[in-house]
């Protein structure tokens, strides 16, 4: 006799459900389970003996848009969301797909305000995962699968909203945590913190600085909650674990370090993180020149933060830098620069240009496709694919008012474009 039954793997252990799926050797059956990935046990029984044998297999039950290379994009002066899927992006692609359109779809109008950030995080996995949108106007929470409004900032992402809503960044942390910047004021999820029910930003978090910057570093040591980078006073700051303001780092720095996170002396531009999970941030001074510097906030309070301070005067076209991203697998740093993509190597000083938009194309934002987990060993949850392997290079005609993405592969310990293998999405 045969036996087809299935219930939740053990990183789905709180849900309580076991089906049977047939009791014939071929098994034809329509999953319309839970999306989550389920254990599938196949029991073949010797009906004269009583013997049995086993096999399991596991079976990841996906919506539509269960994974694809998000584009946030203007509309009209509001923001949508559109998701690219194919084969190079998605373990379970198996037919190329663009959808477009989807806030609007869901919701009836595109969400109010210009591009700011859009962040999957899975600080409250399994129980919880969250979508954010964020415009310079609104922020909004939305269902993973659907793209429906859950929350915005005036009802629902924060316990309590605030009298001005003018958010610049949100973003999440390795350690569960998520962040918002907003009005220049810092907001926090503590998904570590054991309590039932829903989550949300609380009040801001106190502290004396200046103007911050829209970013907040990924990969944390256990003593930060936060790195935050003071426009004002040009210094970075931290937020110590379950810590309730922001504050200066007390570590007085190697006097060898290339810089001083206390005293950085230059304008945050922008950043990501790259190899040895450092994170790369292009800054200038006041006379215009850009550096290229490298941290190590992962581990911890040290008296040498600061990694590496690289310039970047002779990169082209450099002060019309608009969007960075960089690869874990070696110094891989790519900038863009009106129609030009160019890798900076910085160890030798010295910039290629890889890539030229077609003509009338202006690139608005480049990125690799990465997850900002540093655990990135096969089989692990969410293991990525392809990952720092296929890059993104989104671009706008002003004159026909059309954006495209073109998605290129590239060699991911030397940062070299592999020729044949762009695609473009419009």
């Amino acid at each position: 006799s045969f036996s087809w039954e299935m219930y939740p793997t053990q990183a789905y252990k709180d849900i309580k459900e076991k089906y049977t799926l047939g009791n014939t050797l071929n098994l034809h059956y329509q999953m319309t389970e839970k999306e989550i990935t389920w254990e599938v046990l196949f029991t073949v029984t010797n009906t004269n003996t009583g013997v049995k044998t086993f096999a399991k297999f596991n079976s990841t039950v996906t919506p539509a848009l269960a994974e694809g290379w998000m584009v946030l994009y203007e509309k009209n002066g509001n923001s949508d969301v559109g998701i690219i899927t194919n084969n190079e992006i998605s373990k379970a692609a198996t037919t190329e797909k663009l959808f477009l359109d989807l806030y609007e779809a869901s919701n009836g109008s595109p969400l109010s305000g210009t591009p700011g950030s859009i962040i999957y995080t899975k600080s409250g996995f399994p129980t919880l995962v969250s979508l954010y949108i964020q415009t310079n106007k609104d922020v909004a929470n939305v269902n993973t699968n659907t793209f429906q409004k859950i929350g915005t900032a005036n009802k629902g992402i924060f316990w309590n909203p605030p009298a001005t809503i003018s958010p610049s960044f949100v973003g999440t942390i390795e350690a569960r945590k998520d962040f918002m910047i907003n009005n220049n004021k810092l907001h926090q999820i503590d998904y570590t913190t054991i309590a039932p029910g829903d989550r949300a930003f609380g009040d801001a978090l106190g502290g004396t600085y200046g103007t911050l910057a829209p970013w907040i570093p990924y990969s944390l040591a256990p003593a930060f909650d936060a790195i935050v980078y003071d426009q004002t006073n040009k210094k970075f700051l931290k937020v110590v674990t379950r810590g309730a303001e922001v504050v200066p780092i007390a570590t007085t720095q190697n006097v060898n370090s290339p810089f001083d996170v206390n005293n950085v002396g230059l304008d945050f531009v922008m950043a990501d993180m790259g190899w040895n999970n450092w994170e790369h941030i292009v800054m200038k001074n006041n006379a215009g020149k850009f550096y290229l510097l490298t941290a190590n906030f992962k581990e911890g309070e040290t008296a040498l933060i600061g990694k590496g301070k690289y310039d970047m005067s002779n990169c082209p076209e450099i002060a019309a830098i608009n969007s960075v991203t960089a690869g874990v697998y070696g110094e891989i740093f790519y900038y863009s620069a009106n129609n030009h993509l160019y890798q900076f190597k910085y160890t030798p000083g010295i910039t290629d240009q890889l890539w030229t938009a077609p003509a009338s194309e202006t690139i608005t934002n480049i990125a690799l496709q990465k997850y900002m987990n540093t655990n990135r060993a096969s089989g692990v949850l969410y293991d990525p694919k392809n990952f720092c392997k296929i890059l993104y290079v989104a671009t706008y005609n002003e004159s026909t008012k059309i954006g495209s993405v073109y998605q290129m592969e590239v060699n991911v310990t030397n940062g070299a474009i592999i020729p044949g293998t762009e695609k473009k999405y419009t």
